[in-house]
């Protein structure tokens, strides 16, 4: 999972405000964030009091057992996890909510691929620049495919482009 903010902190809560004067326009509108995977991180303080963290672990719940002690000190919690286990029995419901799950999952893979693929086109496109440069600046090819990690024919290939 993805850590929404660089604060060492659970979770935060943010509101509109005017940048300059720091007018709130309302106190209706909020945006909270609930940083889950950031309940395993050592380095940051958390109440196991706190009911908000209370839920951020029953989100996170891996076990039966973890669900039933949060639901043992939270009220709100023992509704939730008894509506939980109604759901979990209705097959449809179950099949449901599983095919939601994995569409969650397959978005997730979508969105790093193509993260992943969009800084390897980015550090292609930096070294065709770099290699560029060196062109201009009279280098030969093995120094450009050296100094730029750029397979020799794509060095050849723009030195011939850039001749044109």
């Amino acid at each position: 999972m993805v850590k929404c903010t660089p604060l060492k902190k659970l979770y935060s809560s943010y509101h509109i405000t005017e940048d300059k004067t720091g007018y709130r326009l309302t106190d209706i509108l909020e945006m909270h964030f609930l940083e889950i995977p950031k309940l395993f991180d050592k380095d940051i303080e958390r109440d196991e009091n706190d009911p908000i963290v209370q839920w951020m672990e029953f989100l996170d719940g891996e076990s039966k057992g973890v669900m039933e002690m949060l639901a043992e000190k939270n009220k709100d919690i023992k509704k939730a996890y008894d509506l939980l286990k109604i759901i979990s029995k209705d097959e449809k419901a179950r099949m449901l909510y599983e095919a939601k799950y994995a569409e969650i999952s397959d978005q997730r893979t979508r969105i790093k691929s193509a993260q992943q693929k969009g800084r390897e086109e980015g550090a292609t496109e930096k070294a065709l620049r770099v290699a560029e440069n060196l062109l201009k600046m009279g280098l030969n090819v093995e120094q450009i495919a050296t100094a730029a990690e750029l397979p020799m024919e794509k060095v050849i290939e723009l030195k011939k482009k850039y001749e044109n």
